[in-house]
């Protein structure tokens, strides 16, 4: 069946790329944000909504989630079912970034597009995505941990740095800011304050301002944007006190993902991420997202550059 196609958003364009600022970047964005795209030209875009990472550099995840909603804006409207995308720079939050969409194919089940978003003139990020008409077909998956606990019975992620400020390091006070996710680790302990020999890490997301998402692809794009938060930081491998991840750096390389099954990212989703390597300087993150019914919506994978700040 067909899905939906997805309709950029139309309204007058400011083309001055300089001095475009977003006055109100400290706020965090909403999924209406991140699939608010202009349509300047045939397969052209530009979203003016943006968001920091830790860093202070836009978030890896905005452009994941509008390179995906502004190929989904030009395709047949079948479901995204893989994108595999290259970080080439850092970009800037608070600034406009464009979005060029390039039609590799146009098959008969099949359709591929090419995105590559760019920030005055200068290319962030190259991105291939394939989307396919559903087929019918057999039916797997491997199941999620039985002893999962369920996101109700765990401690909200601003609660619990706020209990444990004294604690952590000075980053973690981010957490406790207006943040897009609500957040919910399965072990804070083993994140925030105990080495752990688990190369692996759990934990529940939603995004509550999703809600409205009706169409499939911009439920997708969303998941694009929420899966990059957390997932290259259990590359730092097993035994890494959280008190020394301020002394890291991590860009993201590279990032792959899979759409298994359609998805709602306003209601709980579980994350489970591990390291199978890191070396010479990279690691290696996988993650595995299901629904509250234990249902595989999602593969992922990212590599991640880790370096000393000091």
């Amino acid at each position: 069946m067909r899905g939906r196609s997805w309709t950029a958003t139309r309204r007058p364009v400011d083309r001055r790329m300089d001095g475009a600022i977003d006055t109100n970047r400290a706020a965090p964005i909403t999924a209406g944000g991140v699939l608010s795209l202009d349509r300047l030209a045939e397969g052209r875009f530009r979203a003016w909504h943006t968001q920091a990472n830790p860093a202070g550099a836009l978030f890896g995840g905005v452009v994941l989630g509008q390179s995906l909603a502004a190929a989904s804006a030009t395709g047949p409207g079948w479901p995204a079912h893989s994108l595999h995308g290259y970080f080439l720079r850092p970009g800037r939050a608070g600034q406009p970034v464009d979005y060029i969409v390039e039609t590799l194919r146009d098959g008969r089940r099949f359709a591929a597009r090419r995105v590559t978003a760019q920030q005055g003139g200068r290319t962030l990020f190259h991105m291939h995505c394939s989307f396919h008409e559903p087929e019918s077909g057999f039916d797997h998956q491997a199941p999620p941990s039985p002893d999962m606990p369920a996101p109700e019975d765990l401690i909200p992620m601003d609660r619990y740095v706020a209990n444990q400020v004294d604690r952590l390091p000075p980053s973690s006070a981010a957490y406790m800011a207006p943040f897009p996710l609500e957040l919910r680790l399965v072990e804070p302990d083993d994140h925030f304050l105990r080495p752990t020999d688990k190369p692996q890490r759990a934990f529940w997301l939603r995004m509550p301002s999703a809600a409205g998402v009706e169409d499939d692809n911009q439920q997708r794009a969303l998941l694009a944007f929420a899966a990059d938060y957390w997932l290259a930081g259990v590359a730092v491998g097993p035994g890494r006190l959280s008190t020394n991840r301020d002394a890291l750096t991590i860009n993201s390389l590279d990032h792959a993902m899979w759409f298994h099954r359609p998805v709602r990212v306003d209601q709980w989703l579980l994350y489970v991420c591990d390291t199978p390597s890191g070396s010479d300087g990279r690691g290696l993150a996988r993650g595995l997202l299901y629904d509250r019914a234990g249902r595989l919506v999602a593969t992922t994978s990212q590599e991640a550059l880790f370096r000393a700040t000091t």
